[in-house]
């Protein structure tokens, strides 16, 4: 695979000092295509995060493969489509499977793949689906089409059509299944209100007056969608970014905790135990184990 995480040696040595877990980017290129079981073994093996979005595309495993994805296990099946948003922390291993894995840059996805694709794959933190046999061949076609652009002319409008029309099979597909983002547009502005605001607003009420509904309202609104309580979904946000911070960064607890929003360390501290069952500081120590590992 041609990308690379470009620092010198020296700078990759004081970054993993820095950080726990390595950032993966794609340098100068926009787009990028291995397949999984022939890829760069370093850009798999470990924790890491990536500053691009990344497709995997497993065509064939063997039982009982997984992945992780912040820290969530993911069982994986044969023609299963994965999509990794920036920032989100991955391990895999390599072994035992095949298939396809797509690097695209943040810039290319988010101007050209189109709006309406971009604002689907950012409220779907997971997204995931599986291809049927009926719909491999269509795919199949597009794999191969994307594989000769990209190793032959490299053309930015001729790989976002592929790409666009790759992308849009995976939507299809979702929607026959009904795993779709949130038929309600007030729910779709409400996922774009908790990320842009969930350091420094923690009540339901802010996010009720946001969509003009009362706080009760809203409850109803996300228990019947989501499943959860607003304040569920923001404390299930607030954590996922706390184990993102306490685990790949090399910096004091106290001051995680106030980048989040907390007005003192040990409120911080119990609402992370509380959440997960580990302290920050045991937290940050099985990660340090995972990645030795």
């Amino acid at each position: 695979m041609d990308y690379t995480v470009s620092k010198t040696i020296e700078e990759q040595h004081h970054e993993q000092q820095r950080t726990q877990f390595p950032l993966h980017d794609l340098g100068d290129a926009f787009f990028a295509m291995a397949t999984i079981e022939d890829g760069d073994e370093h850009f798999f093996n470990g924790i890491h995060r990536h500053d691009f979005y990344e497709l995997l595309w497993f065509t064939d495993v063997k039982p009982g493969q997984a992945h992780y994805i912040d820290f969530n296990k993911y069982p994986i099946a044969s023609n299963q489509v994965f999509l990794l948003l920036p920032d989100q922390v991955h391990s895999m291993d390599q072994r035992d499977k095949c298939g396809f894995l797509m690097a695209i840059s943040k810039d290319f996805f988010e101007r050209l793949i189109g709006n309406d694709i971009f604002k689907l794959f950012k409220c779907s933190t997971n997204f995931s689906v599986t291809i049927p046999d009926c719909h491999l061949l269509v795919v199949r076609t597009l794999t191969d089409l994307i594989r000769i652009e990209n190793e032959n002319e490299k053309r930015p409008a001729i790989l976002e059509s592929y790409l666009r029309s790759w992308f849009l099979q995976c939507i299809d597909l979702q929607k026959e299944t009904g795993e779709t983002t949130p038929r309600d547009p007030r729910l779709q502005i409400l996922l774009e209100s908790i990320e842009n605001n969930y350091r420094r607003q923690r009540k339901a009420d802010f996010y009720a007056n946001e969509l003009s509904l009362s706080a009760k309202r809203l409850n109803e609104l996300t228990r019947e969608s989501f499943g959860k309580t607003i304040s569920q979904m923001l404390n299930e946000r607030l954590i996922l970014e706390a184990k993102r911070e306490i685990g790949y960064v090399r910096k004091p607890i106290k001051e995680i905790s106030y980048e989040l929003g907390f007005s003192e360390p040990a409120y911080f501290t119990r609402f992370f135990g509380k959440q997960t069952g580990y302290s920050p500081e045991e937290f940050r120590s099985r990660m340090a184990v995972l990645y030795e590992a």
